[in-house]
Formats: structure tokens, C-alpha cells, sequence
């Protein structure tokens, strides 16, 4: 048999023991921390991680089983959580940008080629938003496409020029006339993003492409970028200009 002040040993342990589980777990004796916890389930506004339902901030985009997230609590037990925590360098919700910061110029060439700065990584099975300003000039107009990993699928639609590019020149004689020979003509098609377009170009004259679009990356990884060339091969340059950028916003 045990001794009195073995039982007394014994007990005073179990006591404090227990003490420090009720502790581990009760809000109001461990006060405001938070904690690493991983998603098992999600509601409405509201995730449930490690057995806790967890509020969600609204900077927490689409929360999804597996997210590894911080979880914050007050001293009254209140759960929140500000979002998952970040797994690379293109997470859901992230807005990217490539701007070009020098002038290109390209020539005798109507095979696109992807831009070097206007070029961003995208990761599997990612889903984006695209959109890209493209200034550029060029008698030879330019073509544009987009360079991308295989099994990328998506649509996009350029507002520019069309192939023949009438000069925005005033037609003489009567109102009527300056009316009907003002202005340019205008490309406004969707296209698949496998597909190329392109926008005509007058002289030396800068013109500028506004692009909107939705990019479905496949099962491979890999960079998404502007592509373009001469709409026709000479050796007369076009140019794609300073301050074109390339945009894309990851949705999911």
C-alpha cells in the first residue's frame, strides 16, 4: 500500500495536471492568443478547424478544406480568422502586375513571341482574371496573343484598331461627310485564348489596346504572357511601348 504521503504526491500531480488542461482549453484563464489550425469544414462565413467554428474575416477569399489558417481569440473565447496562410507567391485573391518599363521593338517577324517583362507565373489549376494595356505603333500593325502552359484554356476580347486602320482625318465639304470619315475603326470580338488578333496601325502614330479576360490554367504550372509580332513582316519595327502592363487577378 501506498504511503499517506505518496497518495498526497500523487494527488497534488493528477490536480495540477488537470489544472493545466482546463487552462490549455479555457479562453478565461489562458486570455487572448492565437493558433495554427488546419480547415476541416466550411460554412457560412465561418470555417471549422481543429473542432473550433471559427468566424472568417472578409479578407479571407474562399476558404477551402486543408487551408492552413491563424486563429485569433480573445479573452472571452471569441474565434476569428483573417485567412489561410500563404503557400507561395500567387495566392487566391492576389492581383499581379508586369508592367513593360522600355520600348520593344520587333521586326521581319510575324511569329508572337512572349514579351520578357510583361510575363507573370501562374499555378495549376489556378483561375484568373486577365485585363493589359498594350501601347504600340506600327505601319506593319501588330499581333497579339498570349504565351501560356499547356492545357490553359480561357477567352479574352481587345478593344483596338481594326486591321485597316482609317486615319482619324476630317472629311471635307459638309458636316455629314466629316461625320462618316471620323475616327477609327474598332475590333471588339471574343476570342479563345489559344487564338491571336490584330489591330491595325497608321504611320508612327501610338495607339493603345485595352484587354479583358478569363484565364483558366490546367493541371501544368508554368508563366502566362503577352505575346505579339508584326501584324505583316517587314523590316520596318513595330513597337510596343514603355508603361503596357500585363494584369492578372487569381480568383480561385
Amino acid at each position: 500500500m501506498k504511503s499517506a504521503l505518496a497518495v498526497h504526491r500523487d494527488l497534488k500531480s493528477a490536480l495540477q495536471q488537470q489544472a493545466r488542461r482546463t487552462g490549455e482549453q479555457s479562453a478565461t484563464v489562458r486570455g487572448s492568443d492565437w493558433r495554427l489550425a488546419t480547415v476541416a469544414a466550411v460554412g457560412t462565413g465561418t470555417v471549422v478547424a481543429d473542432g473550433l467554428t471559427v468566424r472568417c474575416m472578409e479578407s479571407y477569399l474562399q476558404p477551402a478544406v486543408g487551408d492552413v489558417i491563424v486563429v485569433d481569440q480573445n479573452s472571452a473565447g471569441n474565434l476569428i480568422t483573417r485567412g489561410r496562410l500563404a503557400t507561395g507567391s500567387d495566392p487566391i485573391g492576389a492581383t499581379r502586375s508586369a508592367p513593360r518599363t522600355t520600348d520593344l521593338s520587333r521586326n521581319n517577324t510575324i511569329t508572337p513571341t512572349a514579351d520578357p517583362q510583361m510575363t507573370l507565373p501562374v499555378t495549376a489549376n489556378g483561375r484568373y482574371t486577365l485585363d493589359a494595356y498594350i501601347k504600340y505603333s506600327g505601319v506593319n500593325d501588330v499581333l497579339i496573343g498570349w504565351a501560356f502552359p499547356v492545357g490553359t484554356l480561357g477567352e479574352w476580347q481587345g478593344l483596338g484598331n481594326g486591321i485597316v486602320a482609317t486615319s482619324a482625318t476630317a472629311g471635307g465639304g459638309t458636316q455629314q461627310d466629316t461625320i462618316s470619315t471620323w475616327g477609327y475603326n474598332v475590333r471588339t470580338e471574343s476570342t479563345d485564348i489559344v487564338n491571336t488578333r490584330t489591330y491595325g496601325g497608321v504611320t508612327t502614330t501610338a495607339f493603345g489596346i485595352q484587354i479583358r479576360g478569363t484565364v483558366r490554367v490546367g493541371s501544368t504550372g508554368g508563366n502566362f504572357a503577352v505575346a505579339w509580332a508584326q501584324g505583316g513582316s517587314a523590316a520596318t519595327a513595330t513597337f510596343v511601348y514603355t508603361d503596357s502592363w500585363l494584369r492578372l487577378h487569381r480568383g480561385a
